[in-house]
């Protein structure tokens, strides 16, 4: 019987595998994650691979202080026939992301090109005031 830590020595290999399959003369640190986060003074941008969904098939809302991005594609082809299957396809996204204090949630845009989502958080000018303590 296995223990529990080389149970999860295989699966982190295993993990660690199948990051590193796609571009087989690749290494792992060139294989492109499917989401990328760029936070700059004054924006967050955010960028999500969704091949397969058009704009009608992905969802993005604030829910209090969360990003919520959710994308869904059913799909099911006509019967062939008595001696064919019948093809079915489904997929979904879904991830929920906090957001900062100081951003602009009213104005966040969100754009989808060639199964691509951006999304660019815009944030609020705060203002530091720094205030001197008199030391007694």
């Amino acid at each position: 019987m296995r223990t529990l830590r080389q149970t999860l020595d295989t699966m982190d290999r295993l993990f660690e595998e199948a990051i590193a399959f796609p571009g087989r003369n690749r290494s792992a640190a060139e294989v492109r994650a499917p989401w990328d986060i760029r936070d700059d003074e004054n924006e967050i941008k955010m960028r999500f691979d969704m091949p397969g969904l058009s704009r009608e098939d992905v969802r993005v809302s604030v829910e209090e202080d969360v990003l919520v991005i959710k994308g869904e594609r059913k799909t099911a082809a006509e019967d062939g026939g008595d001696d064919s299957w019948s093809a079915k396809c489904y997929s979904s996204y879904d991830t929920r992301l906090r957001l900062p204090d100081n951003c602009e949630k009213e104005k966040i845009k969100a754009e989808l090109k060639n199964g691509v989502l951006f999304i660019s958080v815009p944030k609020a000018k705060v203002e530091r005031k720094v205030i001197d303590v008199a030391i007694q």
